[in-house]
């Protein structure tokens, strides 16, 4: 991971509609197509799935189905020194990672994700999601295919999930965001997901699931 995150915190705390910020080429390439590599078929059993059909076709894959080179990514994304980096970046701390709801994710033919806020407080702990972390692993992607992600209510910001394109954003109520456009065609969209939790504030909210856009 790059080392020189501090000088991007101007950029993502002015960015609208939310702090985020889009960085490319963040990771080195051999580990990220590695891991690439290690994302099971779309039909093994092992992926869990959804039924509501606001999140239809999506697949999580949590540490159970990781390989040798997606445990090495996730055990650099949520160590200590990457948190102090993500905290230099965004100036929320103290920040701890937490693989509730990440790691793998990918979505197949028709599947989409609506428009939505995350859940803000730790199933069980006394922590508040804080950051988003995606990390696509799509060699091309054109956005006809569907499946781009979009930030803000509006879809104000329009990011392709692109080979080692990564995005990381602050989680708040007014953190909207999914990938809403059903993927058309054989395609599979792939990331690695890292949600990043700090103490819980006086302005925190009660606690909620995922919330999703009114229709």
């Amino acid at each position: 991971m790059r080392s020189d995150l501090a000088a991007l915190r101007p950029q993502f705390t002015a960015a609208e509609p939310f702090p985020h910020i889009v960085i490319d080429d963040l990771w080195p390439e051999d580990e990220l197509r590695a891991a690439a590599a290690e994302f099971p078929p779309g039909d093994d059993r092992r992926w869990i799935t959804y039924p509501d059909p606001k999140e239809y076709g999506k697949r999580a894959g949590d540490a159970r189905m990781w390989g040798p080179a997606t445990r090495r990514f996730f055990d650099v994304a949520r160590s200590d020194a990457t948190c102090r980096q993500l905290e230099e970046l965004t100036g929320i701390s103290p920040l701890t990672a937490d693989d509730v709801g990440g790691g793998m994710h990918m979505t197949g033919p028709g599947g989409r994700l609506e428009t939505h806020v995350d859940f803000n407080v730790h199933p069980s702990l006394p922590l508040e999601r804080r950051l988003n972390m995606l990390v696509f692993l799509n060699d091309e992607w054109d956005r006809e295919w569907g499946g781009v992600l979009y930030l803000g209510q509006d879809q104000e910001v329009e990011v392709l999930p692109l080979f080692n394109r990564t995005v990381v954003f602050a989680c708040s109520d007014q953190s909207w965001h999914g990938h809403p456009d059903p993927i058309v065609g054989e395609h599979w969209r792939r990331s690695l997901a890292c949600y990043y939790y700090a103490p819980l504030r006086a302005e925190t909210g009660p606690a909620h699931t995922t919330v999703w856009r009114p229709e």
